[in-house]
């Protein structure tokens, strides 16, 4: 393998030389393409009170210590939430390779510092991971630099920062494990195995789409890298790693994912292939421009309501540069194009999608009435994890099923998938190496390729920007019914409504500040007990809603106004007429929400910007 440096180098490079100048600079570019992230570390986080997951991840950053450390209990179960059944808190995302280092923040600053630091961290980590393994493929620096900068800050996940979604931070063992991964392959040895065990298993235990994700990148790498198969397999080393690799996988993962199997099984699988459908990306969201940014993000929003899900932009700079790196092929960067192109397809979802959702071709009615029996015969009476297909049905039209509709009627655990557009990160992921390979190739050009990459680094922040984010700040501090609800003598449940506020990080959070048991929870899953009843909780305050609350123990009642609305004022007189309700007193929340510059443009997020009128009542 040649080296990529010049054999005069400039000095102007030389201090790509020094881990530490490269570990300043990715240090500096986090905090600055991150801004307000790190400006406001103890009091506020990113993203909006609702919608989004940033104060639930923060609940469970104090969760963990709380269950751990005050009460000496496991943190697996939270008797409080969804009272009186509980939670079994592995219904949803644990992301234990997140919470678990985090605690000793947590311990010595609290949740906000540790979870604040936590995201701002995997930036770091992200841009350290791909940096190693582009300087594994190319012995050159800079392109690793470059490649580190792409692959950490790329919209995908600065998107995913502004949703609060901390599981999804965990990129940085993506490219480790690849790392490794590849070594394997090409000089077997156990150490690397065990690093490549590690790294998948830290991948996993960040988010479960994780495990799913990068197991099929495992699988994809290895069989079009380690050709031919044959001989492979005749190699004792080869053997032997594997088994190591299997070994840590089993040790690291074995115990969490095992009741997490049988957990999920209480939680409601959708029933509906157009609610599995409604999250898969496009074939634009790959190319459609960054619409984080602040000086075009918002025109770009009010052309196309992209869902923040489906921010998938490779980059003008980074496809440029890849195609670049591909102009030589080799076994290397074949691959790492064929799982590129394999994650793209798979981030497609089940049906292909436009700008405005299923594409729809028009026929025959003969012919879409043949095409609906199919796929009702495919989607449920033949597949292994069956679904109704005639949700997207129709009249005289057919829309176009993408492979990954199989895998998630007949792969076991892929229908527990809900967002496809998340396997869009390894696309990003194979773009931002073979980015790498095309800095190198222009680096080679001395007359005209250092003034070129100059230019393009310049260009690839300029397109990647979106600070201050998007998605603006929310101050943490306690509600004013949570300072009184903490007031409030002895032990009971609370209740949120409308239900849709109660189910949200956000009230979950406030959990911390009043010490009560709530009869709502938030996660991934919801208990099957609490979704069984949950049609009743939607008709308060009819009498069997609150002869179900009573049976519960829940005595007060939270009733948010400005979130009902229109309908608050015949909600106020229901509850005024309501036997078994007892009006307390009234309070106004305290505005915490400030910076947007995105989630005004998108529809079903206008709760985000409610400062609510709380009405307490006590049931009776």
């Amino acid at each position: 393998m040649s080296t990529a440096w010049p054999s005069k180098k400039s000095t102007r490079y030389r201090a790509f030389d020094s881990p530490l100048i490269l570990l300043g600079l990715f240090v500096a570019l986090s905090v600055i393409l991150t801004h307000p992230l790190m400006a406001d570390l103890g009091s506020r986080i990113l993203g909006a009170p609702a919608p989004g997951d940033n104060f639930e991840y923060l609940y469970k950053v104090w969760w963990f210590k709380h269950a751990l450390f005050d009460l000496q209990v496991t943190p697996f179960f939270n008797p409080g939430m969804f009272y009186p059944f509980g939670y079994n808190v592995s219904l949803s995302e644990t992301t234990l390779s997140n919470i678990v280092p985090a605690l000793p923040l947590t311990l010595l600053f609290g949740e906000v510092v540790a979870y604040n630091l936590t995201m701002w961290g995997s930036f770091l980590l992200s841009g350290l991971g791909m940096y190693l393994l582009v300087l594994h493929f190319t012995r050159n620096r800079i392109a690793g630099f470059f490649s580190g900068l792409v692959f950490a800050f790329c919209p995908y996940r600065l998107a995913h920062l502004g949703a609060g979604h901390l599981p999804l931070m965990g990129t940085q063992w993506l490219p480790l494990f690849v790392l490794f991964l590849d070594r394997v392959i090409v000089r077997p040895r156990p150490r690397d195995a065990f690093l490549a065990g590690l790294f998948y298993s830290l991948g996993a235990l960040s988010a479960w789409y994780y495990a799913y994700m990068f197991a099929l990148v495992g699988i994809v790498y290895t069989l079009l890298r380690g050709r031919p198969w044959r001989e492979r397999l005749r190699q004792k080393p080869f053997v032997r790693s594997l088994v190591v690799f299997a070994m840590v996988c089993l040790v690291l993962i074995a115990p969490i994912v095992l009741p997490v199997t049988r957990l999920w099984r209480e939680g409601d699988r959708p029933q509906s292939l157009r609610y599995v459908d409604q999250f898969s990306a496009s074939p634009l969201d790959l190319v459609y421009p960054n619409v984080l940014h602040p000086l075009w993000g918002a025109a770009l929003l009010q052309r196309y309501a992209q869902n923040p899900e489906n921010i998938l932009y490779l980059g003008a700079v980074p496809l440029l540069l890849a195609i670049i790196g591909l102009w030589r092929q080799d076994r290397t960067r074949q691959t790492l194009a064929w799982v590129g192109l394999v994650f793209a397809v798979l981030a497609c979802g089940t049906t292909l999608h436009g700008m405005h959702g299923p594409v729809y071709i028009r026929v025959p009615a003969t012919v879409e009435r043949l095409f609906t029996i199919g796929m009702s015969l495919l989607s449920n009476r033949l597949a292994l994890y069956p679904i109704s297909s005639y949700s997207l049905r129709v009249p005289e039209a057919v829309y176009l099923p993408l492979p990954t509709l199989l895998l998630s009627l007949y792969l076991p655990f892929f229908n527990a998938m809900r967002v496809w557009a998340r396997f869009g990160l390894v696309t990003l992921f194979a773009v931002a190496v073979l980015s790498g390979y095309g800095v190198r190739y222009l680096l080679r050009r001395r007359r005209w390729g250092q003034m070129a990459m100059a230019a393009l680094f310049a260009l690839l922040l300029l397109e990647f920007a979106a600070f201050p984010h998007a998605s603006g700040t929310s101050g943490v501090q306690a509600r004013p019914v949570d300072d009184w609800l903490a007031s409030q003598e002895g032990e009971f449940a609370i209740m949120e409504f409308p239900v849709i506020k109660a189910m949200t990080g956000h009230s979950l959070y406030a959990m911390r500040t009043h010490g009560k048991a709530v009869a709502f929870g938030y996660g991934t899953f919801f208990p099957r007990a609490f979704n069984e009843q949950r049609s009743l909780l939607e008709s308060f305050p009819g009498s069997e809603s609150i002869a179900q609350l009573k049976r519960w123990s829940v005595r007060y009642v939270l009733v948010g106004s400005r979130t009902y609305g229109a309908e608050w004022p015949q909600r106020q007189r229901d509850l005024s007429t309501a036997a078994g309700l007892r009006y307390v007193l009234t309070l106004d929340d305290e505005p915490v929400y400030e910076g947007d510059r995105l989630l005004r443009f998108l529809p079903g997020t206008e709760r985000a910007f409610i400062v609510d009128q709380i009405h307490v009542y006590e049931v009776w």
